[in-house]
């Protein structure tokens, strides 16, 4: 490898890294948040993150339980077939989602309570 080559790397990695810290220091926020649950566009509920609480979401195409705790929420049960929102990490961070297809639901983490 050339050093120039190198040069070239090491300044993508930084500009790299540097855009990585920035995204979470602008996205860093002050507000409370929450998380939305919506089916097929309409919003079902917002619960604040800060505040333990489990509720379970039953319609025709099936049953999901969502359970907030410590800050973070998750899908804990699902009687969808492929399981992908309970396999899905907690999310706690705004504009993460978990997304059920099979019962169209989306829980999303929003600033505030709208």
């Amino acid at each position: 490898m050339k050093k120039n080559e190198l040069i070239i790397i090491i300044i993508l990695l930084v500009i790299s890294i540097g855009g990585i810290a920035a995204f979470y220091i602008f996205n860093a926020t002050n507000q409370a948040l929450s998380v939305r649950v919506s089916r097929q566009g309409q919003v079902l509920t917002v619960l604040p993150l800060s505040k333990d609480h489990t509720e379970t979401f039953t319609d025709a195409s099936g049953t999901n339980t969502l359970v907030i705790s410590d800050g973070k929420a998750k899908i804990t049960e699902a009687d969808c077939p492929d399981h992908i929102c309970v396999k899905t990490y907690p999310i706690s961070n705004p504009g993460e989602t978990i997304v059920c297809l099979p019962h169209k639901l989306v829980v999303e983490v929003i600033t505030g309570e709208s």
